[in-house]
């Protein structure tokens, strides 16, 4: 039941799902039903490769084998890491700088529930070192991330947000 509804989720082009675990322990005790622990695996191997080798070129190559979408001249910082379980979620378009240490998320579980998510980081985009990206979320274009933020929402063009979680700092200029 849960494999039918995450493909159908992965086909679809909506921006998160959430369904509720019935089990009798918790919806992260499941997680294998989510996607194949071979599958799982192998993503982590080749996204913890990434957060060590200093060539964008070969980390965007090795993350679009996995399915993530990143445009042209896309930063990705040391350390960062991408969710191993749906990489092919996350969406890095062009120009976008991605900080050291920031994490990206596309599941996330609670003890009854699960939740999927694409997230999708728009054109001209920094996302600050150190920060947490939810799953579901869309960060539009021109934006700055400050270091350190949850980004637990969706972020309109041209704006500076930051903290825990984020907030808007203040609106950018349009170049």
């Amino acid at each position: 039941m849960v494999s039918k509804k995450v493909k159908d989720f992965l086909r679809s082009g909506e921006m998160h799902m959430e369904f509720e675990y019935k089990g009798d322990k918790n919806a992260a005790s499941e997680w294998h039903r989510l996607r194949n622990p071979l599958r799982v695996v192998l993503n982590a191997i080749i996204i913890y490769f990434c957060m060590f080798i200093p060539s964008l070129r070969i980390k965007r190559g090795l993350y679009r084998l996995l399915g993530t979408k990143i445009g042209k001249n896309v930063v990705i910082a040391p350390e960062v890491l991408l969710d191993p379980i749906f990489p092919e979620l996350i969406e890095l378009k062009d120009n976008s700088i991605i900080g050291w240490g920031t994490k990206i998320l596309t599941h996330e579980f609670t003890t009854k529930t699960t939740r999927i998510g694409r997230v999708k980081i728009g054109e001209n985009t920094v996302v600050g070192a150190f920060s947490v990206v939810r799953c579901g979320v869309e960060i539009k274009e021109d934006c700055v991330v400050a270091m350190m933020s949850l980004v637990h929402k969706d972020i309109e063009s041209f704006e500076l947000v930051g903290g825990v979680p984020e907030h808007e700092i203040r609106k950018l200029e349009k170049v």
